[in-house]
C-alpha cells in the first residue's frame, strides 16, 4: 500500500468520525502534502524504514486554530487506536532526528497528525505571510518545498477553500519570473558551454566528464523549466525528469553523452541535446523563434552553440523588475546545497542576492 493510500484511509476510517463526534461544525480539510516520498508518489518498500507510515494534515479554520489546535491533538493522543491495518499510529525518533512507527500497548499515542490553519503551515513550511508575493520574494522560494506544497492529496474538504487557493496560486512561478528563469538557465550553459571541449584539449579527462555532467545537469533542469515543473533536488532529479515529454528524447541523449568515451562525440551530443532544448522553447513562442546553429569556439577546435543569440532575445522579453537583475535565476538555480534546497528558512536569507 503507498503512503497515501495508507494515509487516506486512515483518515476515513479513523480520524474523520473523531472530528464529526467531538468537532461537528468544524470546517477543514485533510491532507497527506509537505515532505515524503510518497508525497510525490515515489515512495516504495525502501523507504518505509523511516519517515514513512500512518501520517496527515489538518487545516481547520483561522478563527478556530488557536484554541483547538491543543483540544485536538490531546484528542488523538488519547483516543487513536493503537494500530491500523497492521501499522503503528505511534512514531518514535531515531537518533538522526527522523522518525519511525513503533507499536505500543498502553499510554499516549505520539501521532503525526498535525493541526495547522493556512496561515500557520505556510509560515511555517514556506516562510510567507501571504500569497501576494513580489516576483523577488519568489526567487527564494526552494523548489522542492513548493513542489512538496503543491503536490500530495487533498483526502477532504469541508468548505475550507484556503487551502485550494494557496496551492493554486503556489502552483508555479509567476510568467515574467519564469522567463528570466529560462534566460538564467542559457546564462549558465553559456558560462560552462565551452569547458568540456577546453578541458579535453588539456587532456583531463576527469574534467571534461565532469563538465559534461554539470551541462546535462544544467539541460534537464532546463527541461523542467519549459514545462513550468518545480525542480525536485538531486534524490528525485531525474526519476521525475523522466516523466516530462521531452525526456522521451532527451533522456537517451543525455545517457549516451555521460557514457560516450571519445571527447569530440561528447561535445557533438551536447549540441544535439542544446538544439533539442531550444526546439521546445521555440514551441513556446515567449519570443521570435531563436534559430540554433552549431559553430567551433572562435577558433578552437571545440563545438557549441549560438548559445549568445539566445540569451540577447531573452534579454528582450523580460520585464523589470527582474529585466536589471544580474541573471542569476531563483536560488535553486545557483545554489546547488540541500540544506537550502529543503529549508524555506536558510533560503529566505539569500534574498540579498537580489537586493
Amino acid at each position: 500500500m503507498s503512503g497515501i493510500d495508507l494515509s487516506e484511509r486512515f483518515f476515513y476510517e479513523v480520524v474523520k468520525s473523531m472530528i464529526e463526534t467531538e468537532f461537528p461544525d468544524l470546517k477543514y480539510a485533510a491532507a497527506l502534502i509537505g515532505q515524503g516520498s510518497e508525497v510525490l508518489g515515489l515512495d516504495d518498500e525502501i523507504s518505509k524504514d523511516h519517515d514513512w507510515g500512518i501520517r496527515l494534515f489538518l487545516f481547520i479554520e483561522e478563527s478556530k486554530y488557536d484554541s483547538l489546535k491543543q483540544t485536538m491533538d490531546e484528542l488523538f493522543k488519547t483516543r487513536l487506536p493503537y494500530d491500523f491495518l497492521g501499522y503503528s499510529t505511534n512514531w518514535v525518533f531515531n537518533k538522526d532526528k527522523t522518525m519511525r512507527p513503533e507499536l505500543i500497548e498502553e499510554g499516549e499515542v505520539n501521532h503525526r497528525i498535525g493541526i495547522y490553519s493556512v496561515k500557520s503551515y505556510l509560515k511555517e513550511y514556506l516562510e510567507i505571510e501571504t500569497l501576494d508575493l513580489s516576483e523577488k520574494e519568489w526567487l527564494v522560494l526552494p523548489e522542492q518545498k513548493l513542489l512538496e506544497f503543491t503536490s500530495g492529496k487533498i483526502f477532504f474538504n469541508n468548505n475550507l477553500g484556503e487551502l485550494t487557493v494557496a496551492r493554486s496560486k503556489l502552483h508555479y512561478f509567476p510568467d515574467n519570473v519564469w522567463k528570466y528563469k529560462i534566460l538564467s538557465q542559457w546564462n549558465h550553459i553559456s558560462q560552462e558551454i565551452a569547458f568540456v571541449g577546453r578541458t579535453r584539449l588539456l587532456g583531463d579527462e576527469l574534467g571534461t566528464r565532469i563538465e559534461a555532467s554539470r551541462l546535462v545537469r544544467l539541460l534537464i533542469i532546463m527541461a523542467f523549466i519549459l514545462k513550468r515543473r518545480y525542480v525536485p533536488y538531486s534524490k528525485w532529479l531525474t526519476i521525475v525528469f523522466q516523466q516530462l515529454p521531452i525526456a522521451k528524447k532527451l533522456y537517451p541523449l543525455l545517457l549516451d553523452i555521460m557514457k560516450e568515451t571519445e571527447g569530440e562525440n561528447r561535445e557533438q551530443k551536447l549540441c544535439e541535446a542544446y538544439l533539442l532544448i531550444l526546439e521546445e522553447q521555440n514551441k513556446l513562442k515567449i519570443s521570435p523563434e531563436i534559430e540554433g546553429k552549431m559553430k567551433p569556439f572562435f577558433t578552437r577546435s571545440i563545438m557549441v552553440i549560438n548559445v549568445d543569440d539566445i540569451i540577447t532575445e531573452l534579454e528582450k522579453i523580460i520585464e523589470p523588475p527582474l529585466k536589471d537583475l544580474k541573471q542569476l535565476g531563483s536560488i535553486d538555480q545557483f545554489i546547488d546545497c540541500t540544506d537550502i534546497q529543503c529549508s524555506s528558512k536558510l533560503a529566505k536569507n539569500t534574498k540579498g542576492f537580489f537586493d
